[in-house]
């Protein structure tokens, strides 16, 4: 009798064992002829400033008065606006050969009666009409890149700002994971050049499988992200005459996020981050960017 109830007693653990020590595998599974759409948001969530510091770096370049950095100010956060505004949309095909293409397009909404209503003046009409033609010519391709169906960066050409989105997204872990596994993206938020001499700096770059579960049948991964890249030091400018041509510098980028990625069907179901970045010195900067893919399939659920 002792032995059955230690016997019943050890299945429940045994079970949950079993469970932890599950290994998935997380690929993309689109078929040659499908088209997989994602609505994409990207939104600034809070108020943000961000401003260069044109009177110390570029001092030689431009004489920058209090006037003309108010204007340019105003006329970079008229620009802010009007870009939230823009629609994002996110196809993953299946070029037959491993490879998943990835292509971001994007769509301006018409501006609303309200905004040319309250920019009636002259010079904000003329604001207007410009605006419309900047949008129109950005509609198109905004992102173009690709990743293996196995999960890994594909395109290793294109620009790190780029990459560093399409991994953001699309990158995978590219062997079987269990949960609590961690692994990291092939991202690099921060670059500087030879101008900047680092004090200090640190950098998590992890994504973890946090869950695996099971809902009506269908296997599905949570992950959980928490990517972490900070630096302090001296950016050197040879057009400042201040401290020596020294400018305290520091730059943080957090990006959060959790996803839920179906392994039976090889695509997210859920996507939702924030991307913090906090700069000062040359950069002044104080914003929160919300990323969330969509699948427009969806969308109506």
């Amino acid at each position: 009798m002792k032995r059955l109830i230690a016997l019943l007693l050890a299945l429940p653990t045994l079970a949950i064992v079993g469970q932890n020590s599950q290994t998935v595998n997380l690929k993309w599974k689109i078929g040659k002829n499908e088209k997989l759409n994602y609505s994409t948001v990207m939104n600034v969530i809070d108020t943000s400033s961000f401003d260069i510091n044109l009177g110390g770096l570029f001092k030689a370049l431009a004489d920058s008065s209090k006037n003309s950095l108010t204007e340019s100010n105003n006329l970079f956060n008229k620009l802010n606006e009007a870009f939230k505004n823009q629609d994002y949309v996110t196809t993953l095909t299946n070029n037959g050969n491993g490879v998943i293409n990835i292509v971001m397009v994007t769509k301006p909404k018409e501006t609303s009666k309200d905004t040319i209503k309250n920019n009636s003046d002259s010079k904000d009409s003329d604001f207007l009409k410009h605006l419309k033609e900047m949008q129109s010519m950005n509609e198109g391709v905004m992102l173009r890149g690709s990743v293996y169906e196995t999960g890994g960066i594909h395109s290793f050409w294109v620009k790190s700002g780029q990459k560093n989105l399409i991994a953001l997204l699309f990158e995978l872990p590219t062997k079987p994971v269990k949960i609590g596994d961690k692994w990291s993206l092939d991202i690099n938020f921060i670059g500087n050049d030879q101008n900047f001499d680092c004090d200090s700096s640190y950098k998590i770059n992890e994504v973890t499988l946090a869950d695996v579960k099971k809902v009506n049948g269908e296997t599905i991964a949570v992950l959980k992200y928490n990517i972490v890249e900070y630096v302090k030091g001296n950016f050197n400018s040879p057009f400042s005459g201040n401290n020596g041509g020294k400018i305290e510098t520091m730059m943080k980028f957090i990006d959060q996020g959790i996803a839920e990625f179906s392994v039976d069907k090889g695509r997210w179901l859920t996507y939702d981050g924030i991307l913090s970045l906090e700069a000062t010195g040359v950069m002044t900067a104080n914003k929160r960017t919300k990323f969330t893919l969509i699948d427009e399939k969806n969308a109506s659920r």
